[in-house]
């Protein structure tokens, strides 16, 4: 248990600072991705306007955003280990919102893919500059709280980006916005990227109440412009590749429910646009509060308990019990036999984003905690949000048949997680040894 006197040379702020900064963080983590996820709602009309399959819907739904995103995310996580975080974030977020807004105007499938290019661009800066900050902000035993909440931040995000999505197309389809200003005279979809980009604008205020471990600590700031990363990366192989890889393989699974539900919903039950983002949307959130809150709770009391390896040890179960959920849930023959099943996959997927980000605070040095979280972000978003997305695409496309977009997203997900639970497997004496 850290002193008071520990507390202090760490540079941990304030109680009541800490958990404003992991509130903002929280709020900044649910618009980024509700810029980023609401694309899911609006692929339909999108391929309709601009004549693509289901290939290149995945290609703007994934690779358009990440490949950008994975291009920023080194460079960003070294430049937030050296230079104000909060100043870097607030730059970002400016980039990614402006470039969100931009989509509304996108002429065809070449300029809406070089636009979410930029959306990436912008959002690579979030991961590496908020984990610093809360890795900065809060002791080690007491980090799967707050790193909870900003996941629950992004499935708050992805479940409202994708409802305010179909609110948008139904309303406008309705005529409802033909008076307002700007995007009167938009189709929906285009409409839907104006409004769900602005609240970006207006949380920029909020990026000067963030903790800034560069302006609270000098010493900290000394030791950090002048530690490498490569000799820690040296010295622990096994640790860093099975924690990364536990992340990536993991993160595949929401990646592609977060991707594919609402078109899956429509294809396969029949539903309504604005129903199959309001259904995705509640249940994300429930998912998000119930599944990650209760992971966060249980491992930090454990955590405070002495169990140094808790993150991981309380993630085992829900991650076993995907792989036959996920299998079971895409058989459902009619839509009472799936939403059980979907929404308890979702409660065990749900807690792997804050397991992913604990592991990686736990294990990372103190002066390298931006750009070890770069690092797991990069390979979550190879994984999770480029190659699974694209291979439920191609296997849709090119293999079931895209009227049987179930099957893909079965085998994908299922395989995924029985990934995740082996190198979780790989990883836990490694991990019991470092922690030692």
């Amino acid at each position: 248990m850290l002193t008071s006197n520990s507390v202090a040379e760490l540079g941990i702020p304030p109680r009541s600072v800490a958990w404003r900064s992991a509130i903002i963080i929280f709020l900044l983590s649910a618009i980024a991705t509700a810029d980023r996820m609401g694309i899911a709602m609006l692929i339909g009309p999108i391929k309709a306007d601009f004549g693509i399959g289901d290939f290149q819907a995945s290609l703007l739904m994934g690779a358009a955003f990440t490949s950008f995103y994975m291009l920023f995310l080194l460079p960003i996580g070294w430049a937030a280990d050296r230079v104000s975080r909060t100043g870097l974030l607030g730059l970002c977020l400016f980039v990614w919102t402006l470039a969100t807004i931009a989509c509304g105007w996108a002429g065809g499938f070449v300029a809406l893919f070089l636009l979410r290019m930029l959306v990436g661009a912008g959002e690579a800066g979030l991961a590496p500059c908020c984990h610093g900050i809360l890795g900065d902000s809060f002791p080690r035993e007491a980090l799967a709280k707050p790193l909870a909440l900003q996941g629950i931040g992004f499935q708050v995000g992805a479940a409202a980006g994708v409802a305010a999505a179909g609110l948008i197309l139904s309303v406008s389809k309705a005529g409802a916005l033909a008076d307002v200003p700007v995007i009167g005279d938009m189709v929906g979809w285009r409409a839907a990227f104006v409004l769900i980009g602005l609240p970006g604008l207006f949380a920029l205020v909020l990026i000067p109440l963030l903790h800034d471990p560069r302006t609270a600590n000098a010493q900290t700031e000394r030791h950090t412009h002048t530690t490498p990363a490569m000799p820690f990366l040296r010295a622990n192989p096994a640790l860093v590749s099975f924690t990364l890889l536990a992340a990536g393989c993991s993160a595949v699974a929401l990646g592609c429910i977060t991707a594919w539900l609402p078109e899956f919903l429509k294809r396969a039950y029949g539903v309504s646009p604005m129903e199959a983002g309001a259904t995705l949307g509640s249940l994300m959130l429930f998912a998000a509060f119930a599944g990650q809150g209760v992971y966060a709770v249980v491992t930090d009391w454990f955590a405070a308990r002495g169990v140094k390896d808790a993150a991981l040890r309380v993630g085992f179960a829900p991650v076993l019990l995907s792989i036959p959920l996920a299998w079971i849930a895409f058989q459902a023959q009619d839509r009472s036999g799936f939403m059980p099943m979907i929404t308890a996959l979702l409660l065990c997927i749900a807690p792997c984003n804050a397991m992913a980000n604990t592991l990686v605070q736990t294990i990372a040095p103190r002066a390298l905690r931006s750009r070890m979280a770069a690092m797991s972000i990069l390979v979550i978003s190879l994984l999770g949000f480029t190659a699974g997305p694209a291979l439920v695409g191609a296997l849709s496309e090119y293999v079931f048949g895209e009227d049987n977009l179930g099957a893909a997203l079965q085998l994908v997900i299922s395989g995924a997680m029985a990934a995740t639970l082996f190198f979780m497997a790989m990883l836990r004496p490694r991990l019991v040894a470092h922690l030692a």
